[in-house]
């Protein structure tokens, strides 16, 4: 057994059946090859078809059109009236509270409500034709509360008051009046006087024929030497009469032109003294406007937009209030209408900012809205500012630059859950911008591109 056993080993060890162990067959060689470059070929093929697109975020906000507009106090004090409640609905313009001052509000508003009146009615025209618009304050005050509006509405009650009482004296037209009619007498005197003018005129012309047949006659010694004398003085007589009837006419007609020149005067004084009046009231009326605009400014918060008054840090009177702070705001009301009223505000950092472009798609995840409960809105990038911000003006944290970019929603608040979000003013969230798709095969070459290009 030994034997056998020892000649076995020899066999196996031998050179022929060592080379016949080591050979592999031609078929497996093929075979497997062939499998490894079809595996290849599919990786390559299936790495250049799958693309994928980069995503970049950005900070989004949420807004409208027109965003929530802040009112703040521009004078420090306590709020003295509230005029409204919180999610109250006002218009522009609206009082929503006043700060303690030295005015009473309700005769500041009296009086801007007069001079309103005032402008609407008297504006533009001959005053002569408007003095409805001054007429209409004969019920004002001189003892309002007006604070530091009260100097210069007092110089615009004297002013009222004047044009007022000119309005009602009537002096230069009651003067206008009386020198008409003395013109009009005048010329019917004048009249009188050129009637008698041509009766003496024909007398002095019947005494002048009677002369001159008494001084033939008296040629022919048929009449005296002192009836014709007699005659004569009765003709001169008549001359005389003439002459001065004459002078009398020109005296009147003189009379009657200075009298045309004073109604003239009068009546330039009038115009004069009316339109100095009413300049001098239009114009303190403008500075009293002023006035109010700035008492308005300092003291009083109005709404500037129309909306919905949201409370703050501040609810009630007598609250302190510092000036610069922010004590209301108002929330634009949506219009349901409008396709694009509600939008997206995006910062952009500037690191790979280039291959953002209009038009691409964007998903847009809100802080307030977990996405897996109510899903993501979908946008659009409209704009893209030309320049970067400064990290001052975007709040940023880590103090870099960012460009700004719009984004539309077509779909408004609508979420890809199909739920309808309530609109909040100033949502925060995170907008993923979804880049050109690149494939998985470029993706490799890439870093090998940049290499090669750098080395060149």
């Amino acid at each position: 057994m030994d034997m056998e056993k020892e000649e076995d080993k020899i066999e196996l060890r031998s050179e022929e059946f060592q080379e016949v162990l080591g050979t592999v067959p031609p078929w497996i060689l093929q075979w497997g090859i062939t499998f490894l470059a079809i595996v290849v070929v599919i990786l390559l093929i299936g790495s250049a078809m799958f693309k994928y697109p980069d995503v970049i975020s950005a900070q989004v906000t949420i807004t409208g059109t027109t965003p929530p507009a802040s009112v703040v106090a521009h004078a420090s004090g306590k709020i003295k009236e509230l005029y409204v409640k919180d999610n109250q609905e006002v218009k522009s313009g609206d009082y929503l509270a006043v700060i303690d001052n030295t005015a009473n509000t309700n005769d500041v508003r009296l009086l801007k409500e007069s001079l309103r009146a005032f402008s609407a009615i008297s504006t533009g025209g001959d005053p002569e034709k408007n003095t409805s618009g001054l007429q209409h304050t004969n019920h004002l005050n001189k003892e309002l509360q007006l604070g530091n509006i009260q100097s210069i509405y007092s110089q615009y009650y004297t002013a009222h008051f004047q044009y007022n009482e000119y309005k009602r004296l009537l002096y230069y037209p009651q003067k206008l009046e009386i020198t008409k009619q003395r013109i009009a007498q005048y010329e019917k005197q004048y009249e009188n006087l050129q009637k008698q003018y041509k009766l003496i005129e024909e007398q002095a012309q019947l005494q002048e024929n009677q002369y001159q047949r008494d001084v033939r006659l008296n040629e022919k010694g048929i009449v005296s030497d002192e009836e014709l004398e007699q005659s004569r003085s009765q003709y001169l007589q008549s001359e005389l009469t003439l002459e001065s009837m004459q002078a009398a006419i020109n005296s009147m007609g003189i009379q009657i032109e200075q009298l045309k020149e004073t109604l003239l005067d009068t009546r330039q004084q009038d115009t004069e003294t009316l339109n100095d009046l009413d300049t001098r009231l239009r114009t303190l009326a403008t500075q009293l406007e002023v006035a109010i605009e700035e008492w308005e400014m300092s003291f009083v918060l109005k709404s500037p937009i129309d909306g919905k008054v949201t409370f703050t840090s501040f609810w009630s009177e007598n609250q302190v209030v510092t000036a610069g702070y922010e004590v209301f705001s108002v929330v634009s009301s949506l219009s349901p209408s409008s396709s694009y009223f509600i939008f997206g505000k995006a910062l952009l950092p500037i690191a790979r900012s280039g291959k953002v472009k209009i038009g691409q798609k964007v998903n847009i995840r809100l802080e307030n809205f977990p996405e897996n409960e109510f899903g993501i809105l979908q946008g659009q990038v409209k704009n893209i500012s030309l320049v970067p911000i400064s990290a001052g003006q975007a709040a940023a944290e880590n103090g870099a630059a960012y460009y700004t970019i719009d984004i539309i929603l077509p779909d408004r608040l609508t979420t890809t859950y199909k739920k309808e979000l309530p609109y909040l003013p100033h949502m925060q969230g995170r907008a993923d911008i979804i880049t050109e798709d690149i494939s998985l095969l470029e993706r490799f070459f890439l870093p090998m591109k940049r290499i090669l290009s750098e080395s060149l």
